[in-house]
């Protein structure tokens, strides 16, 4: 058996990776330093203008149990209100911890010097992701960071009482896991990543004589915090789960679960979401086929009694044990997400959801690939990096780009003497990235107006439809119609290629309000209002610039 000693001995190098990995994130990040605070983000900044340090607890009336996470929101918001630097230095050190956490597990799991490659190539490839954009930027999804530290947290510690056997490392595990539970019900999973941990550790190491004593103390106390978690949700919500729901969250239809799960393997192995889009439809829509799905499930069986046959037979190499562990915590980290919509059509959009199992699939990943001819493997792992930082850094590129388009438009506006604002055009996303986007509202700019200018505008506005941007320049021309019996119409086209309409978050079609009427066209769009009135701007964008259109 392998000295577990070396698993805290592997050198005193691996502490100083910790401001290697960090660095890495902090300047892989810097193009989206300013970025983040939009869409979800006004609703916490009006929460928590509006309340004070005793919401905290209560998560400012949100029905989810997450006093962790708004204590560090909250925190923030006080010391450094919207200011973007400190936030970005805060979650991207944050990821870099986890790309460190993550390098550090792998380490200890294979207790030898020879585990430093793996270990690297895990920690690097989930750190560059292309898909740890919108957690890492988006301001409003620190708990999916928070949760995953927590819960790396106590798999650390679960394997410091495996070695040592010392009951005051549980205090450590279920410590961290009460911090993940209270940050994001994603961590419900964690006690099974506990028990699958126990249970590969133990057919690894053959230690059947310690099983019980040790499932208990890991396993029983995560049941007594989730009783009182599950406990304290229905008495304060009604609901045993929160967010967004029990009906939803456990509503676990098997093919759909199985299905999701598929689409996210694809995704992370293949880089799904940034194939061609009739490619990317084609491969995503053949997992919702029922043959394929049940087909799938039939091979994963197979694969899994052959691993345990391989990986645990005597003298086997633990690079396949613990391969095998990563692969199945990257499908029980799918578990939160796998009966919700999964999108692809854009980059960007619900990658956080991804996030907390990304990291067990690329340990799962870094340790099959290291069983490669070294040359090949460290050829596999250089391109992978490659292409991981040149889609990363893309990423951020557009997210710093979305936010100057932002900022723009919202210095830019210039009608405050006006009654009535006509907004004919406005960018819901650029490139996936949200923007502007609103659903169910008449519009949302003027929140933007009073949350970030803090000079909101005073009479009735409304936003006719929205448009995805391509790139920061994208924008629209407006033609003024012939007048008819119907009111006046406004013929609003794209400037370039590449763009859709949307309203609410999808794509547009004709609707009518008490003001205007809507219609699609065959190439552009027509707004047609009721009554002229004499004090109206009726306006459209060009980049980050408002135009006005004549009347």
């Amino acid at each position: 058996m392998p000295n577990r000693n070396t698993s805290h001995t592997a050198g005193c190098g691996d502490q100083l990776w910790l401001l290697a990995f960090v660095a890495v994130a902090l300047s892989i990040f810097w193009p989206a330093r300013h970025a983040g605070f939009v869409v979800d983000w006004f609703g916490w900044q009006m929460r928590y203008e509006a309340g004070g340090w005793a919401d905290v607890p209560s998560s400012f009336g949100y029905q989810a149990l997450q006093p962790v996470l708004q204590f560090c929101n909250y925190l923030m918001f006080r010391v450094f209100g919207t200011e973007g630097l400190p936030w970005y230095l805060l979650f991207a050190t944050v990821h870099g911890v986890n790309g460190w956490l993550l390098y550090r597990l792998v380490r200890r799991l294979l207790l030898d010097e020879a585990s430093l490659n793996p270990a690297l190539a895990a920690g690097f490839l989930f750190l560059l992701s292309p898909y740890a954009a919108e957690p890492v930027v988006w301001r409003v999804c620190l708990h999916y960071l928070l949760t995953l530290a927590f819960t790396l947290g106590a798999l650390h510690a679960a394997l410091d009482y495996l070695e040592t056997g010392m009951g005051k490392a549980l205090w450590r595990v279920h410590g961290f896991f009460a911090l993940a539970l209270f940050s994001l019900e994603w961590a419900l999973v964690a006690p099974v990543l506990l028990g699958w941990l126990l249970a590969t550790y133990t057919l690894s190491h053959r230690e059947w004589a310690l099983l019980g004593r040790r499932a208990v103390g890991l396993l029983l106390p995560a049941a007594a915090l989730l009783g009182g978690y599950f406990a304290l949700n229905k008495w304060l919500f009604g609901n045993w789960v929160g967010h967004y729901g029990a009906s939803t969250h456990l509503n676990l239809d098997p093919r759909l679960v199985f299905s999701t799960m598929l689409k996210y393997l694809v995704k992370y192995a293949g880089f799904a979401r940034y194939l061609e889009h009739p490619v990317k439809v084609r491969v995503f829509d053949w997992f919702d086929q029922p043959s394929v799905v049940w087909g799938a499930a039939a091979i994963l069986v197979l694969l899994t009694a052959w691993w345990l046959w391989r990986a645990f037979a005597r003298q086997a190499d633990p690079r396949w044990q613990w391969a095998g562990f990563g692969f199945g915590a990257f499908f029980v980290g799918l578990l939160p997400v796998a009966n919700l919509f999964f999108l692809y059509l854009q980059w960007s959009e619900n990658d956080r959801y991804g996030y907390f199992a990304a990291a067990f699939f690329w340990l799962s990943a870094a340790l099959l690939l290291s069983m490669l001819p070294r040359w090949l493997f460290s050829l596999s792992v250089t391109l992978l990096l490659l292409l991981s930082t040149y889609l990363l850094w893309k990423m951020n590129r557009i997210w710093g780009n979305s936010e100057r388009v932002y900022a723009g438009l919202v210095q830019d506006f210039r009608w405050y003497d006006r009654d009535e604002v006509i907004i004919l055009a406005s960018p819901d996303n650029m490139k996936g990235i949200w923007l502007m986007r609103i659903i169910g509202q008449d519009n949302g700019f003027n929140e933007a107006l009073g949350l970030r200018r803090r000079e909101p505008f005073k009479g009735k506005m409304w936003e006719v439809a929205q448009f995805n941007m391509e790139t920061p320049h994208d924008g629209v021309k407006v033609e003024k119609l012939e007048s008819d019996t119907t009111g006046l119409t406004y013929k609003t086209s794209f400037l370039q290629f590449g763009n859709w309409w949307w309203r609410n978050g999808i794509g547009a079609s004709d609707y009518e309000t008490s003001s205007y009427l809507f219609r699609m066209k065959e190439w552009h769009v027509e707004t047609t209002l009721r009554e002229p009135r004499t004090n109206r701007a009726i306006i459209y964008p060009v980049g980050d610039k408002w135009h006005e259109a004549p009347q």
